[in-house]
């Protein structure tokens, strides 16, 4: 497997972890919870938003160790910040000693989360090579 496709793989699973944890923040937000329920251990919303973290914290990583996404590089940068930015929003959430639905909603309407999820997807569709092996571009040429 080329190091371009490596790179792509473990960016993709990221972004699952990003989208699953997204989705999960969409319905805690909904459940009008005051304060978060633990049941005895790490409540749902702390983990799901420490995976999303960890998720940025691998993207960062990829990124910084020389990502094959050489055209683009204002993008790239943009990219990143869009990262550390949502990195730490994810950090004031987790400490604080309840997460609730409004916190988690108003975090959802951010326009740094959603500028995040718009460029994953990006990133996916065009940046990164196909999952096959051909680049995302030559997949709609004909």
């Amino acid at each position: 497997m080329s190091e371009d496709m490596k790179t792509a793989e473990t960016m993709r699973r990221a972004f699952d972890v990003i989208e699953e944890s997204y989705e999960f923040m969409l319905a805690y937000a909904a459940q009008g919870r005051k304060r978060e329920i633990d049941e005895g251990g790490e409540s749902q919303i702390r983990q799901y938003l420490k995976r999303f973290r960890g998720a940025l914290d691998d993207l960062a990583s990829v990124l910084q160790n020389g990502s094959s996404m050489r055209a683009g590089l204002d993008f790239l940068d943009c990219f990143k910040r869009d990262i550390r930015v949502v990195r730490s929003v994810l950090d004031l959430l987790l400490s604080k000693p309840s997460i609730s639905s409004d916190m988690i909603d108003n975090t959802n309407g951010l326009i740094s989360l959603r500028a995040l999820l718009t460029d994953i997807f990006f990133v996916d569709q065009v940046v990164l090579p196909g999952r096959h092996g051909k680049s995302s571009l030559a997949n709609d040429s004909g």
